[in-house]
């Protein structure tokens, strides 16, 4: 199986230091949760977990016995980034899972699509637009299609935005039983303290960077 490894990280955002020196390393069936206070310094860090923002010094990894590769867009499912990256709002579920296999040509499309379909209870919503969902029904929808191509690991950008209490404590049910099953790697980034102690490894970005790690 494959684990996260961080080595000597340092980001930065608009010229402030978000992390410094970091050096980690994740493993299946892991839970991490990232609060900073700041929606935009918690993304930053999700993006560069994912590979899609350089860090200014030291490298992410996806390590496997003796096979050690950077990390790459084929290693993450990405449910969405808040005003970065978004499901396209007038996809239909079946469509929007369709499209993540076809873009990274996923074998066996139709028995991994009813996999997810069923893993987050979306079959009698299955033909309805995203856009016509009910919040906890989108993430759903979108968690969905980020894993269909079986991803190590799922990044989650603020996913209890829109959510009340009792919709994240549903749909967190229904979440954590999936990582342990399938040995996800799973990252979030968060604005709720709450939701940040729910997970087995938390960082927090808002004390001082000294005492951070």
């Amino acid at each position: 199986m494959c684990s996260l490894q961080i080595e000597e990280v340092t980001l930065h955002n608009h010229g402030d230091e978000i992390i410094s020196s970091w050096n980690a390393s994740f493993v299946p069936g892991e839970s991490i949760s990232i609060y900073s206070g700041k929606q935009i310094t918690s993304t930053s860090i999700l993006l560069m977990l994912g590979g899609y923002l350089k860090p200014e010094q030291g490298a992410v990894w996806m390590v496997e016995e003796e096979k050690k590769e950077k990390i790459s867009p084929a290693h993450i499912g990405i449910a969405s980034i808040h005003r970065i990256y978004e499901p396209i709002p007038y996809l239909r579920v079946e469509e929007m899972l369709l499209l993540q296999a076809n873009l990274f040509r996923v074998k066996h499309k139709k028995m991994l699509l009813e996999k997810v379909m069923d893993d987050w209870d979306l079959d009698g919503v299955r033909k309805d637009r995203y856009v016509d969902l009910s919040p906890v029904n989108q993430l759903k929808a979108s968690i969905a299609a980020a894993l269909v191509h079986q991803p190590p690991i799922l990044l989650l950008d603020h996913p209890e935005l829109g959510l009340t209490d009792e919709e994240w404590s549903q749909f967190s049910s229904v979440l954590q039983p999936i990582v342990q099953r399938d040995k996800l790697i799973l990252i979030l980034t968060t604005l709720r303290r709450e939701v940040w102690n729910e997970h087995q490894t938390k960082i927090d970005l808002s004390i001082k960077k000294e005492d951070r790690l």
